[in-house]
């Protein structure tokens, strides 16, 4: 019996009839024959001899005999009604195959449904066919490749039915298909596989439809989105939805797109050159995404390997890999509780990673590199209505530029017009921008212990005999960024949370010195000073590397 087509095998063009109802299920197993069960254990006497094939005595036990499975009582096994029987669920109950001559055919266990030159139409009747009303999964299989035209229409999926297509679906240039599979207020629907190549609208479209779950699905070329599920307006959200494997090519639009769904787990997404993003998850709730990674998105709106937007929330994803495009990450418009585990960006035209009027958004480790723009920027839009970026936090990046002629403008850069509680910690922005390392807008942002960069960084020379030692203005605009207190009453006194990292720019001296820094208020200048004071004077001058951190 030939093995049922896969989608790497879009070429096996038809079926014989016993080949294909082969592949249907529902067919009952077979019963041993009476001499077949005699053959295979009949009562023999036993001779002592010991059996060379199977290291037993020649004491045979017969097929039907009562059984005690480790004390559990198997009886009455030659009563079991075979013709009740039935393979695995997995199994087709009609299946549409393709004869030599081009005729598609639809054929359940009593018999051909459909025939014709189409197989969209063919596979149509075979849905039609499975038993109205019922609770329970049936399944089409189309075995055999086939094209769509114009006239075809979708293929509707019901409630309660699988559709299993790993033969190619094609669609020729110039034909004007609409979605390839299509389901609106189903629930309990599968998609096991599916192969679409050619200009339809989308590969899959679906609305309002719940416990969905979508298999090994292969979209190239679509002029749309390669899969669509949504709920919006007076429709009902759409949601439990499982997807496996999906990968989408050369797409008019996103790759996968949800907008009103609930509850949703995505194991992996591959996009090739998508129109605009691979993944974007618009108003969805509880979302799961193992792996989304893309190659060039893009789109005149920025669009990004992975986007959430208009509020979508509590959606954890464990890893985002992009090359090329406009961005790898992109939160917009009031998405909250939002974790991303890990990131692999290179080569983004603007920012590796835009997070954008977004609350409770974490980014927990990976690589941003080589962009044409920022590595990564915490941004409000001054529109006067969406929340501003907040609690956004930003740890165990490597952020950084090693082109010959590097573009990345900052390593991370946070805008206004307002921002709260952000983080930015444990990161290493080394040769991370042209501008600078790390770009802080917020008083509220805690930034510390980064590699490279702080909430002020830079060089400064310690003068030999002076005092003090250096001083260097404006590390910080914020009057209450620090409170030093009353020495005289150290009760009221306050730790300052800006903290100041520094060491020599270079090694080797022979020359013994120390030094303290401090922070003060320039009133004059309305900025604090950074300080140093010798404690230890060398009598020659010292150059130092200095970070500010913003410790709360």
């Amino acid at each position: 019996m030939k093995d049922t087509p896969t989608a790497s095998d879009s070429n096996q063009a038809s079926l014989s009839r016993r080949t294909a109802l082969a592949l249907l299920g529902g067919t009952g197993v077979a019963a041993l024959s009476g001499t077949a069960a005699a053959q295979f254990g009949e009562e023999r006497e036993d001779d002592g001899e010991e059996d060379r094939g199977n290291g037993r005595g020649n004491s045979g036990k017969p097929w039907n005999r009562d059984v005690d499975a480790n004390g559990n009582g198997l009886y009455n096994l030659a009563s079991l009604d075979v013709g009740r029987v039935y393979t695995s669920a997995r199994d087709a109950d009609v299946i549409v195959w393709k004869d030599d001559d081009g005729t598609f055919h639809a054929d359940g266990a009593d018999g051909e449904v459909a025939s014709g030159d189409g197989v969209v139409p063919v596979a149509q009747a075979a849905i039609d066919s499975l038993t109205e009303g019922r609770t329970w999964n049936e399944k089409v299989l189309i075995a055999s490749p086939g094209e769509m035209t114009s006239a075809d229409g979708s293929l509707e999926l019901p409630s309660y039915t699988t559709l299993d297509a790993p033969a190619t679906l094609s669609i020729p240039d110039g034909e004007s298909v609409p979605p390839v599979v299509r389901a609106v207020g189903a629930e309990h629907i599968d998609v096991e596989s599916l192969v679409v190549e050619g200009p339809a609208a989308m590969g899959i479209r679906l609305t309002s439809c719940s416990n969905v779950r979508l298999g090994d699905i292969r979209i190239t070329g679509v002029t749309s989105d390669g899969i669509r599920i949504d709920g919006r307006g007076d429709a009902p959200r759409s949601t439990d939805i499982q997807m496996g494997q999906i990968y989408v090519e050369g797409n008019g639009h996103h790759g996968v797109e949800t907008y009103g769904v609930d509850r949703i787990q995505i194991e992996q997404v591959v996009g090739n050159d998508p129109a605009s993003c691979v993944v974007l998850l618009n108003d969805t709730v509880d979302a799961t995404v193992n792996s989304v990674v893309g190659r060039e998105p893009g789109g005149p709106a920025g669009y990004a390997t992975f986007r959430v937007a208009n509020g979508a929330h509590d959606v954890t994803v464990g890893e985002v890999v992009s090359r090329g495009g406009n961005r790898g990450v992109f939160g917009v418009s009031e998405c909250y509780d939002i974790t991303i585990g890990h990131v692999n960006i290179e080569g983004a035209e603007d920012q590796g990673i835009l997070v954008q009027n977004c609350r409770d958004f974490a980014v927990q480790g990976g690589v941003v590199k080589n962009t044409n723009g920022d590595g990564v920027r915490i941004d409000s839009r001054d529109d006067g209505e969406q929340l501003p970026a907040e609690g956004v936090s930003i740890s165990n990046l490597r952020v950084y530029d090693d082109r010959d002629e590097p573009k990345q403008t900052w390593g991370i850069l946070e805008t206004g017009p307002a921002c709260n509680h952000n983080r930015i910690v444990n990161n290493d922005v080394r040769g991370g921008g042209t501008t600078r390392n790390i770009g802080i807008f917020s008083n509220t942002t805690v930034v510390r212990d980064n590699a490279g960069g702080g909430f002020a960084d830079g060089e400064v020379t310690l003068s030999a005999g002076e005092s003090p030692a250096a001083r260097v203005e404006g590390v910080s605009e914020f009057p209450d960024v620090t409170i030093p207190g009353s020495v005289d009453e150290p009760e009221d006194f306050e730790a300052s949370a800006l903290a100041v990292r520094a060491k020599p720019a270079t090694t080797g001296s022979t020359e013994t010195y120390a030094w303290e820094s401090y922070v003060e208020w320039n009133g004059s200048a309305g900025s604090w000073d950074l300080v140093f004071e010798w404690r230890t004077d060398p009598g020659v001058d010292v150059t130092l590397e200095y970070v500010v951190d913003k410790t709360r």
